[in-house]
């Protein structure tokens, strides 16, 4: 282990910290939020549960993020009728205009902040961030 291995730890957490603060300023609507819509747009329809593992979030910060988004009319939360134990989440129409409203400044968003990274190098940290997220869950 080099000397700026720690530096580097360090730095994916101040970027990440970063890129959801610019994220919620430009695009004008928090990133954890974002992809919780966006999981919701692919799936139609999903257990808090399978919300969770495929967001790869808290269940206690996802309850959280869905009751806020809730009362904003953004999804609609229900008991399961086949299993009252789960919570069954959809998106209501005012998240999917908020999507729609929303796509191109994500969109913008994102290709400005990669706009002058070479491929090779994104391919690069892509394969080191790979490696560390495994590593961290215990799969490497």
């Amino acid at each position: 282990m080099t000397e700026r291995a720690p530096n580097l730890l360090q730095q994916i957490g101040r970027t990440g910290r970063a890129m959801y603060a610019a994220f919620e300023q430009q695009v004008g609507y928090p990133l954890p939020r974002w992809r919780i819509l966006a999981a919701l747009t692919d799936l139609e329809q999903a257990t808090q549960k399978q919300l969770a593992t495929r967001l790869m979030m808290d269940p206690g910060a996802l309850t959280r993020q869905l009751k806020a988004m809730e009362e904003e009319e953004l999804v609609r939360r229900i008991t399961d009728p086949a299993d009252n134990r789960q919570t069954l989440v959809t998106l209501a129409p005012a998240g999917q205009a908020l999507i729609e409203a929303v796509q191109p400044k994500r969109e913008a968003f994102f290709r400005h902040a990669l706009a002058d990274v070479p491929v090779s190098q994104m391919e690069t940290t892509l394969e080191v961030l790979h490696r560390l997220e495994q590593r961290f869950r215990g799969q490497d």
